[in-house]
């Protein structure tokens, strides 16, 4: 199955997760929103034949289309009914605040272009 994941290339925390997928899933093309065309982005995309999913749906799909049996497992459990719900809420909190959490963690600060976005 193919698989595109777009994230929010202006966001410190979206590039350091993109680095992450690009390590353990080298069959999926990941795209910053600039890359495949967008002017900005409010979640993550996984695209497959089956469709767009988005936010944490689209991390809990990207885990079980992993090699490795154990993020698997983590794709089936962030799918059950409560932790689905958990899941979202999180995904939510964090999205809401990746310029700052960008900043603790000494990442990029979302909002700031970067060289290869300057293109």
């Amino acid at each position: 199955m193919q698989a595109t994941v777009i994230y929010d290339g202006d966001c410190g925390i979206c590039e350091a997760s993109a680095r992450w997928i690009r390590q353990r899933f080298p069959e999926v093309s990941v795209l910053s929103h600039y890359e495949y065309g967008l002017s900005s982005i409010g979640a993550v995309w996984l695209i497959t034949d089956a469709g767009r999913k988005e936010g944490s749906v689209a991390v809990a799909s990207l885990l079980r289309m992993s090699p490795t049996r154990l993020w698997r497992y983590v794709g089936v459990f962030m799918q059950l009914p409560l932790i689905r719900n958990i899941a979202r809420v999180a995904y939510w909190c964090v999205a809401k605040n990746r310029a700052r959490i960008s900043r603790w963690v000494g990442l990029k600060a979302c909002g700031l272009p970067s060289a290869t976005n300057n293109k």
